[in-house]
């Protein structure tokens, strides 16, 4: 049995609004089903089919070379990441369940799982088994949602259940799989780990011994999804090694320490490029990251280049007062330099900013927002701290790295600083992080109006003032790297706000 639309990957997009893609999966549909010929086995295939031009989301049963079954998406997504009414059209029908050896089987792709109303509207029947395939993307706390719908489905029709996700990622999205068996009285008697393709077999004849099943505790589920994304992105785009610069701070720590657990470590450029402004503290901890993770960080200083810029501009800026302009140039300079290496070795350069630094546009345009993709892109500021003080308590046997404390915790406990100026700090520009990330998980995440976050104890002018720097920043975030979406509202594909509008905070 396979994954939601297996075969095409999930979501294939416009791809489905081509014919010759649609052939294609026609060709393979029909080989698959020659392959079946010789086999008393019968296998469930999910692909695009169409029929008199219309394309449904479909799960078809093969026997001995013959189609034994089909059935089609009822419920199709068109939120979030979702956009499923784009490509695809609903088919419903009165009475549509497999009957095996004298069992009455109910098949739901994904989606249909989610819907009350679709399972309001079946005529209650009794069923032996509700199979749902899934490309049901990780959020955090997600799971937990599934397994409650899915128990809800099993008792309401007191029937045993399958649920089987996908593995691995595409794109942005990530699936964690999780796969389950369930009982009818709606509790979980087995389930596949997370991030690994289930290969049980069940025998539905017999009873099935309750297993005790393990949780994964939150972070772990996190930092395996980083990791996860980061690993199916750089095999599946053909990529041989990552890029990173190194600063000293948290985010690139943290950035470091995931691609040293993904990774081997001849995979791993890494670089040090400090300028007059770059502190001794910060040298020392990029180093002794480094040092702890095998890996070996290069220094390439920026500060020739740094005075030979500000000489070459001051005919044009004559005897105007420093400001960001300064600082930027400094980012763009290392943003310019690790994508010459990324260019010349072919290596994927990785960003390291964090949600919190993305969303209110405390990051540089073709400076540090430079790479092709953005591991912490969905991580507000306070989830990377608290992701390096648990990755420095644990690590388990599918990491490269298998040490404990291995982010130095200068780097953990210091203020944050760009260092593009002396004696700076994330504080003099931002409010404390513990404030601006619950109001922006208020403001992105849950889309709260201003009397909303005002009434949980927060200043109103600073609510419009991060308001104002999120509004201000879109266009800057548009031009982002991806990054893997662990949230329900990522600043990528789940966010879709015009770069143009005059809407002010209510």
């Amino acid at each position: 049995m396979t994954s939601e639309l297996s075969l095409t990957g999930y979501p294939p997009q416009d791809l489905l609004l081509r014919e010759d893609f649609n052939k294609k999966i026609e060709f393979y549909k029909k080989k698959i089903i020659g392959l079946t010929k010789s086999q008393e086995t019968i296998f469930a295939l999910s692909i695009p089919v169409v029929e008199n031009k219309k394309i449904l989301n479909s799960l078809i049963l093969i026997k001995s070379g013959k189609l034994i079954y089909s059935t089609h998406k009822k419920e199709l997504p068109n939120y979030g990441v979702f956009d499923e009414l784009r490509y695809f059209n609903s088919k419903s029908s009165k009475k549509n369940y497999f009957n095996y050896k004298n069992k009455k089987i109910d098949f739901l792709i994904c989606e249909d799982m989610w819907s009350e109303k679709y399972l309001m509207d079946r005529t209650y029947e009794k069923l032996d088994l509700i199979i749902i395939i899934n490309a049901s993307p990780y959020e955090i706390g997600k799971f937990d949602i599934r397994k409650k719908l899915a128990s809800k489905r099993a008792k309401y029709c007191s029937a045993n259940l399958i649920y089987l996700n996908l593995v691995g990622s595409q794109d942005d999205l990530i699936f964690d799989g999780g796969s389950f068996v369930m009982n009818n009285l709606g509790k979980i008697i087995m389930q596949s780990s997370f991030f690994k393709e289930c290969e049980e077999i069940i025998d539905l004849d017999k009873k099935i011994e309750e297993r005790k099943i393990k949780k994964i505790n939150k972070y772990e589920h996190i930092y395996k999804a980083l990791m996860e994304g980061l690993r199916n992105y750089i095999i599946k785009n053909n990529f041989k090694s990552v890029t990173l610069g190194l600063s000293g701070g948290i985010d690139s720590a943290l950035t470091l320490a995931i691609l040293a657990d993904t990774l081997d470590n001849v995979e791993i450029s890494s670089f040090f490029l400090p300028s007059i402004y770059t502190s001794d503290e910060s040298r020392e901890d990029a180093y002794a990251l480094s040092r702890n993770v095998s890996i070996d960080t290069k220094e390439i200083s920026i500060e020739m280049l740094r005075k030979n810029i500000s000489k070459h501009l001051q005919p044009i800026f004559k005897n105007l007062k420093e400001d960001i302009t300064e600082e930027n140039i400094q980012s763009r300079l290392r943003g310019l330099i690790l994508m010459a290496i990324s260019n010349k070795f072919d290596s994927l350069l990785i960003t390291t900013g964090n949600k919190s630094e993305l969303a209110v546009g405390y990051s540089t345009l073709y400076g540090d927002m430079c790479g092709g993709y953005s591991l912490l892109k969905d991580i507000y500021k306070t989830k990377v701290i608290e992701l390096c003080e648990w990755r420095n308590k644990n690590f388990f046997d599918d990491f490269k790295i298998k040490k404990l404390n291995i982010i130095p915790d200068r780097i953990i406990t210091k203020e944050p600083s760009a260092e593009l100026k002396f004696n700076q700090f994330d504080k003099d520009s931002l409010p404390p992080y513990k404030i601006l990330d619950k109001i922006l998980e208020y403001l992105i995440d849950q889309n709260r109006d201003l009397k909303f976050i005002v009434n949980q104890g927060y200043n109103k002018k600073i609510v419009k003032r991060i308001w104002s720097m999120i509004k201000k920043s879109e266009f800057k975030r548009y031009q982002s790297a991806i990054g893997p979406k662990i949230t329900k509202m990522s600043l990528s594909s789940d966010r879709r706000f015009p770069l143009t509008n005059k809407f002010d905070l209510q």
